[in-house]
């Protein structure tokens, strides 16, 4: 697993976490330009998910594989989720969920590049 992709992964989502922090204060809903740029993070982290998968099938073995594999499979599923939750409450709270998913990615990322750095 690349360091370098996971620092994408997390820049990308704690510009798009900042920027959903602007939008909620702002008191605006969720529009297109939001969606382009969580598409753009959601690619970034299934390229982030398929070097991991890479990684496993050429031979690195974390420590921890349940976990690692764990995050993974979470991993390309959390903004997609807080899109549609977004989405279909248009409140001004719900931008708000963008801002913790895009939290989790930093965190899954990172964490999962530490776990893939300790390998037997």
């Amino acid at each position: 697993m690349s360091g370098t992709l996971v620092a994408v992964v997390c820049g990308l989502a704690a510009v798009m976490g900042g920027w959903a922090v602007v939008t909620a204060a702002r008191d605006r809903r969720v529009g297109r330009a939001h969606l382009a740029g969580l598409a753009v993070v959601e690619l970034a982290v299934l390229a982030l998910v398929v070097g991991g998968v890479a990684a496993l099938v050429t031979g690195t073995r974390p420590v921890e594989l349940a976990t690692s594999i764990a995050y993974l499979v979470v991993a390309p599923l959390v903004l997609p989720a807080a899109t549609l939750w977004t989405l279909a409450d248009r409140s001004r709270p719900s931008v708000l969920v963008l801002l913790v998913a895009c939290l989790a990615v930093v965190v899954i990322a990172y964490r999962a590049l530490l776990l893939f750095q300790v390998t037997r």
